[in-house]
């Protein structure tokens, strides 16, 4: 190609694009536009106009919740279902942070506790649920399931003494929460402890630890099964018991308490209330071991205050009120965080 050619063909591209700029000027002039000449394309945006489809086809309907969801009403069942769990949650918390935390029911629990509850949920005959289930489960994952039923929906009495068997507890933990259930009269007799002249061979699985641990809320406990509590007991806690029990015999039949919650139980809330079976009548010294004592919501006396230190090097932390929300309370909103103390002697 010759060069007079090429400056030809130069010179006609440059016309052209001199002639294209003074067109993309006009039109900018003409709408107003700012838009520099040199400003990159977007070659991600659509090609198409804008709203072309909605031209076409009219624009899609806002999607509205319903009226329900937008301010849902709590049914009264629901707020029933509710206050009970933050009245169990509270009641529980001294004995909770005590025995190191219960799984929480408002967060996710572990696939073994998940599965658990699912084939629990499904158990309605209790000779399928005694032979069929809970020889498989280990006697740590027992405690853990009871733990974490008492809190939301505490089981009934036919299926925690399947669970507690053969041993009479689960782990060395006794757990009972609601009217639904309750200790037989006879457990803890029926339950007696292997005595060190039986032969147990190397072939037979271990046996679970000794009781060590009793909680019982909201009820009942006769004074026949009182008497029958075995002296391994070192936890126990009494909570809201709907009838009046022989306080004054239980360091004779626990003397190796180290917890000790008598809290919300109503018939201790007003001075010279059942006097037979009062905080003034317990031994209190017998109680070498004794660390913790639960009083919440119950009238305590100085001569009380008294008696639970005298003779002692250290003194016994006495739980007077509400203790502030542990791990698993938080973000439950029944209960909402309020001034509270606790009274230490």
């Amino acid at each position: 190609m010759s060069s007079t050619h090429t400056k030809n063909l130069r010179e006609v591209n440059n016309l052209l694009h001199n002639l294209r700029g003074e067109q993309f000027r006009h039109r900018q002039n003409v709408a107003g536009s700012r838009e520099h000449i040199s400003a990159l394309r977007n070659y991600n945006s659509p090609s198409l106009p804008v709203r072309l489809a909605d031209l076409e086809h009219g624009p899609s309907p806002a999607v509205v919740a319903p009226a329900a969801l937008q301010k849902r009403q709590h049914s009264p069942t629901e707020t029933l279902t509710k206050e009970r769990l933050g009245w169990h949650r509270q009641a529980l918390n001294l004995v909770a942070s005590h025995l190191g935390g219960f799984p929480d029911p408002l967060e996710a629990p572990s696939l073994s506790l998940l599965c658990l509850q699912t084939v629990l949920s499904h158990c309605s005959n209790s000779a399928e649920f005694k032979d069929g289930v809970v020889p498989f489960i280990p006697h740590h994952l027992r405690r853990d399931l009871v733990r974490y039923c008492a809190i939301q929906s505490p089981l009934p009495t036919w299926k925690l003494d399947a669970i507690f068997e053969p041993h009479g507890h689960a782990d060395g933990e006794i757990l009972v929460v609601g009217s639904e259930a309750s200790l037989r009269e006879d457990h803890f007799s029926q339950h007696q402890p292997h005595s060190p002249e039986e032969d147990i061979t190397w072939e037979q699985e271990s046996s679970s630890s000794s009781l060590h641990t009793l909680v019982l809320l909201s009820t009942c406990l006769s004074t026949s099964t009182i008497l029958t509590l075995p002296p391994t007991i070192t936890t126990l806690a009494l909570i809201n018991l709907p009838s009046s029990i022989p306080l004054h015999r239980l360091p004779k039949l626990c003397p190796l308490l180290v917890f000790l919650d008598l809290s919300y139980n109503s018939w201790l809330q007003h001075p010279g209330s059942n006097s037979l079976n009062s905080l003034e009548r317990v031994e209190w010294p017998r109680w070498n071991n004794l660390r913790v004592l639960g009083l919440r919501g119950c009238y305590v006396s100085e001569e009380v205050l008294r008696k639970v230190n005298q003779g002692r090097w250290d003194d016994v932390e006495i739980v007077r009120y509400n203790l502030p929300s542990i791990k698993w309370f938080a973000g439950f909103e029944c209960c909402e965080a309020r001034e509270q103390q606790v009274l230490i002697t």
